[in-house]
This record gives C-alpha cells, structure tokens and sequence, in this order.
C-alpha cells in the first residue's frame, strides 16, 4: 500500500486488495511521494492539532495522543512507522503522526492496517483462531477515528500513559544463524521500484535436523519489504555466484519441485512449529529466500546482511512437520483446464483439488496428519484465495482459511492457535480445495503495475508462470504427522 499526503489533502492509495503483525505500510508504486492508481478516500484540510484540546470542564480532550493513541502505534506500528523501517514515513512521535491522523483512521477501519489477510467470510470461518492475529479490536478502530475527527490533540505529556514493551522479534535461543554470502545494491530503475531476486544460504547443518522456529533477519530494513523461505534439498542454489540469483520473479529461481516453509514481513514474529513438532531439513540442503526488496527513492540502499536464524533439534520428535504446494504450479488436478486469465477478466476463477495422499499413495487411518499453517502464493493479478477440506466419507466441508484482499506484498503463513490435537485432522482420501480468483482489468492496481514494469499499458491474456505478467494458484499448507 502506498500512502500519500499534502498539506492540504491526504489520499490513501490502496495498490492491490496480500504474510505482517504490525501496521506497516509500503509495497508497489512508482515512487514513495506519488499517488498510483487505485482506490482512494480523501480527507479534505491538514490535522495539526484540535483547535481546543480541552473540553469546558477543563479535561484534556480524548482520545488523544499521549493517553490513548501513542500506546497503540508503539505496539501495532513503530516496528515498521519509525527512521530507517520499512514504512514511508515515521509514527514515532506526535508531531510526525498527527498530519496522519485521517490515513490512520481510513486504514484501520478499512481492514488494510495492520496487515491481515486471512478473514472470515460468508463462505469461510476458519476452524481455530489464528496466531498472533494482527487485526484491530473494535474498540481500537473507533478510537483512530474519534481521534481524527476531533482534529488529533495531543493531550498532557504529564498525562501519558506508558508505552508498551514490543514483542521481541528476535528468535529465543537459536541454534545457527545464516546470512547472505554477497551484497546487492537496490536501486530505482526508471519508475519500478519493487525487485525480486533469489539468496541462498547455508544453515551449516552437517547431519538431517528437525527445525522448531526460524526468524527471518533483515539486513536493511529501508528495502526488505518481505520474504518467502524454500527449502533446496538438492543444494543446487550453492552453484548461483555468491549466492544470488537476480530478478528470479515470484518464486525460488530453482528448477524442479521445491518446499515452501514459511514466509516474512517486517514486524512478523519467529515462526514456531507446535510443540514436538519438527521440520525436517536434510544434511546439505540450502535455505532460499526470495526477497521483495522496495527501493527508496533517495537513492540506492546496499543490503549484504539479511540472514535466519534457526532452532534445531538432532533428534526426531514426536510429529514431522510436511509441507505441500497445492494448486499450479503444484500437487493436484485443475476442475477449471490450464490455468488461463483472459485479458478484462473480471472474476476469473481456477480451481484445483488435491487428494490427500501420501506421494500418491493412500495411508492407513493409524498415521494422524494435522492441519497446523495455510498460506497463498499468487501474483499481482490475483485477488482472493479460498482453501477447503472436503470429507472422504461424508462430503461436509471445512473451511481452512480465505484471503478476499490478497495483496502480493503481504505474503504471509497462517498459523492456527490452539493445542496440535484439536487443529483438523486430514485423512488418506479427504479432498483439498484451492480456488483462486483475479482481476485482470485497469481497476485492479496490480495489473496496473505490472504492465508498467513491462512496458504495456493495456491487459494481456496471463498464464502460469514466474514472470512479472504470469500467475499461480498456490495453497502453501503445514501438516504434522504422527506414525509414519
């Protein structure tokens, strides 16, 4: 998302419909000082502070921003809303917030801040929270708009209420930290400031370990917008010159299958597998990123230092965390033919259906597999992802998780909450359904975008693919299987 702002009128542009537990901003866009296309709301004048920050009786006016409003952006937005993150412009302070008060309040009350994506719907109410849900209360959202509308007081300094502890975003106790072999200047080229390019690290395992948590460490966070992280059995990306691929588009610039384990954005917190439950990474095996790197506009930025941390047990543990790629490029059959998006599509719709299996062959009822992450993977096209398990036996259907604002640049896994034994379990012969929708016309800013990046101003008919003007239909799911 871009976020733009004048003295006289503020104009929130929203660039896409997407993987972040903070209330960050950043994304697509020709540049970080101009509006893009897209769907706007606009606030006429310039907040500076209520004209009267106290009511009749003498009170400070509330909300306001030293007793109700700064505790909240510490907590929800400074991890990316502060000097040198990720987001366009710092929330650290009342006097750099309070012009930003009807952007704050559009955005939260939108759903567009802080980023979440994985909603429920009418036709998906997912079987368990989610982990460190990100979305407002409310109450919370109420209070960023009564705080606009009475002009943003500041309120009593002596009056502020404390700021809250952030959650660390540090992985506790890791047992190997990776970090990117060779640097890579992020630069604007021409009016495209978003590239994608591939890393490869080694997590310096010599024997097959089971991973627990891993945390995402950014070199620069002035240009790592976000990161998914893929398992290279093969070792093969150790051959790339110091272990870089460029401009490897949407996925991991591998050739053959690859594992898909777990994506990044600024703010997210480690990801953990629930309790005795272990990723397998093989000995030799590589860990690859592809990094969305957002240029800034003042000039190029180096990064020579993005890295993971890893949390790793020798021994096997009670469940074996698998990962599955559904959809195309991935496991399972097309109900909708080759993945073809006509040129003005409005709704398109693939669909594919995956039957749960065990490389193809059926397993017995003993092996108990549980359903513990979901994610989506498409590209700018795309605009709403739904995944669905249906019943071998009775048909009945539950709904995983559905994501009708899917934004490219907020590419995330969910994690459910809750203890192993009460996520979903899947049987040998159950059904799982991915169902992709897009929007290939000038409305949606995504399209937009990549024709600029290629030179097009008009849509073209997309096929599946890595490139900047190609797509996917990707259900990213975590299973934990017990009696292998």
């Amino acid at each position: 998302m871009q976020i733009v702002a004048s003295r006289r009128e503020l104009v929130v542009v929203v660039v896409g419909a997407s993987l972040a537990l903070v209330a960050c901003s950043g994304g697509g866009g020709e540049s970080e000082g101009s509006a893009t296309e897209g769907t706007t709301a606009t606030s006429s004048g310039s907040s500076s502070g209520a004209e009267s920050e106290t009511t009749s009786g003498g009170e400070a006016l509330r909300p306001n921003w030293h007793e109700d409003v700064a505790p909240v952006v510490a907590e929800h937005c400074q991890a990316c809303h502060s000097s040198g993150g990720i987001g366009p412009f710092s929330l650290s302070t009342y006097a750099e917030s309070k012009d930003w008060a009807p952007v704050l309040a559009f955005n939260v009350a939108e759903g567009l801040m802080p980023p979440w994506h994985a909603v429920e719907t009418a036709e998906c109410a997912p079987p368990l929270p989610w982990k460190h849900d990100a979305r407002l209360p409310e109450a919370l959202i109420t209070m960023f708009q009564a705080w606009a509308d009475a002009g943003a007081p500041e309120g009593d300094p002596k009056l502020a209420a404390p700021l809250p502890t952030p959650p660390s975003l540090d992985l506790a106790d890791p047992t190997a930290t990776a970090t990117m072999g060779s640097a890579l200047t992020i630069e604007k080229s021409g009016q495209t400031l978003d590239q994608f390019h591939c890393v490869s690290l080694d997590p310096g395992n010599a024997q097959d370990v089971f991973l627990t948590a891993f945390q995402v460490i950014p070199g620069n966070r002035k240009v790592v917008h976000h990161v998914v992280i893929y398992v290279d059995e093969s070792g093969q990306s150790a051959s790339w010159p110091g272990g870089v691929k460029k401009d490897c588009g949407g996925g991991s610039g591998l050739s053959g299958a690859t594992t898909m384990i777990g994506a990044w954005v600024p703010g997210g917190l480690p990801t953990e597998a629930p309790p005795d439950v272990g990723i397998p990474l093989p000995a030799g095996a590589r860990l690859v990123f592809n990094v969305h790197y957002h240029a800034s506009a003042g000039g190029p930025e180096i990064d020579d230092s993005t890295g993971i941390a890893l949390r790793w047990t020798t021994q096997p543990l009670g469940w074996t965390s698998l990962f599955e790629l559904l959809g195309d490029p991935g496991r399972g059959s097309s109900l909708t033919g080759d993945l073809m998006i006509p040129a003005g599509a409005s709704e398109h719709v693939e669909e594919y259906v995956w039957t749960v299996s065990a490389g193809g062959a059926d397993f017995p009822d003993t092996i108990e597999a549980r359903l513990w992450t979901i994610g989506a993977h498409m590209h700018k096209i795309a605009t709403n992802m739904r995944v669905w398990v249906e019943d071998r036996d009775s048909s009945a259907t539950t709904c995983l998780a559905e994501m009708p604002r899917y934004d490219y640049n907020w590419q995330r896994l969910y994690e459910y909450e809750g203890p192993l034994e009460q996520m979903l379990r899947v049987r040998s012969g159950d059904k799982i359904h991915v169902r992709c929708t897009y929007n290939n016309t000038l409305q949606n800013p995504g399209v937009v975008e990549a024709l600029a990046e290629v030179g097009l101003d008009a849509p073209v008919d997309v096929y599946v693919g890595e490139g900047t003007l190609d797509e996917m239909c990707l259900g990213a799911i975590g299973v934990a299987v017990k009696g292998i």
